[in-house]
């Protein structure tokens, strides 16, 4: 009688083996396709473009002779948006890339959800605010950098 229950546990183990392999070899493409991943954009005027490699590190920045008429902060816009689209695109190929291995699921629509956030556009109030960047020495009266509210 141990022979039938045997054959089906030794069954049961064969699948369970092929279907752990079969997750692996899917993760193990998935990291392949991720270490690959590439952003890349172009203005519309084609005056810059750029690559990010994966984690959003710029690989390269090209600019023709045409960026250097667009003025200091026409060109820094430009800059901006094309790494801003470039980084749309590496996001759009990491998902792509996730999704054979994690299949439409809470884990992708989170996914998404915090790429989608992390590539929103920023408060139109927030960008046109100036910035200012305060040095070490307006902090050394004041713990951890000064009150929250100034």
């Amino acid at each position: 009688m141990a022979a039938p229950g045997m054959g089906r546990a030794e069954e049961w183990l064969a699948d369970y083996t092929r279907r752990v392999g079969d997750i692996q070899r899917r993760a193990e493409r998935t990291q392949e396709q991720i270490r690959n991943v590439r952003g890349r954009a172009a203005s519309p005027d084609g005056s810059v473009s750029v690559v990010l490699a994966p984690g959003g590190r710029l690989e390269t920045l090209d600019l023709t002779p045409r960026a250097l008429e667009l003025g200091h902060q026409r060109l820094a816009a430009t800059i901006t948006q094309t790494i801003q689209a470039a980084h749309a695109e590496a996001a759009t190929q990491t998902q792509d890339a996730l999704l054979p291995l994690v299949g439409e699921s809470d884990a992708m629509e989170f996914l998404r959800d915090q790429v989608g956030a992390a590539l929103a556009e920023p408060d139109e109030d927030q960008d046109s605010a100036p910035r200012r960047r305060r040095g070490r020495d307006d902090d050394e009266d004041e713990p951890f950098g000064g009150p929250v509210l100034r």
